[in-house]
């Protein structure tokens, strides 16, 4: 029973009853949080981008929707923690608290060490 009650608090676990965000810091440093857009990314980041990994992010939902609110979601959390972008950003859809096919999603928040040297950052992915 105590298994089942532990693997509920999951992101990703169909029996959630609430939207839930789980961070899993990586990093040994907290930075600020901070305000103006975060880059989200699909894929890694150029290997010109220096940058220290913060955090994992894992989102789900309860109900139907769609993709946005999950990046939008992981935009928001890494902003909260410090992060300047979310790399390899994912979405998908799975049964999860009153739904079918709720939106759920992972990335991994990251603090860019060398902005100044990237010339086009909101090419490489979306800004939120």
């Amino acid at each position: 029973m105590l298994a089942v009650t532990l693997s509920a608090c999951s992101a990703h676990n169909p029996f959630i009853v609430a939207n839930t965000t789980d961070v899993k810091p990586v990093a040994t440093q907290q930075f600020p949080a901070r305000t103006g857009p975060v880059l989200v990314v699909e894929g890694p980041l150029p290997t010109n981008v220096k940058f220290e990994l913060i955090a994992d992010i894992e989102i789900g939902k309860v109900w139907y929707g769609g993709s946005d609110k999950i990046l939008q979601g992981l935009a928001d959390r890494a902003r909260e923690i410090g992060a300047d972008a979310v790399i390899e950003a994912e979405t998908w859809h799975q049964p999860s608290g009153y739904s079918w096919a709720a939106p759920h999603g992972h990335g991994r928040a990251v603090k860019i060490l060398n902005p100044d040297e990237i010339h086009d950052l909101p090419a490489l992915g979306k800004m939120l």
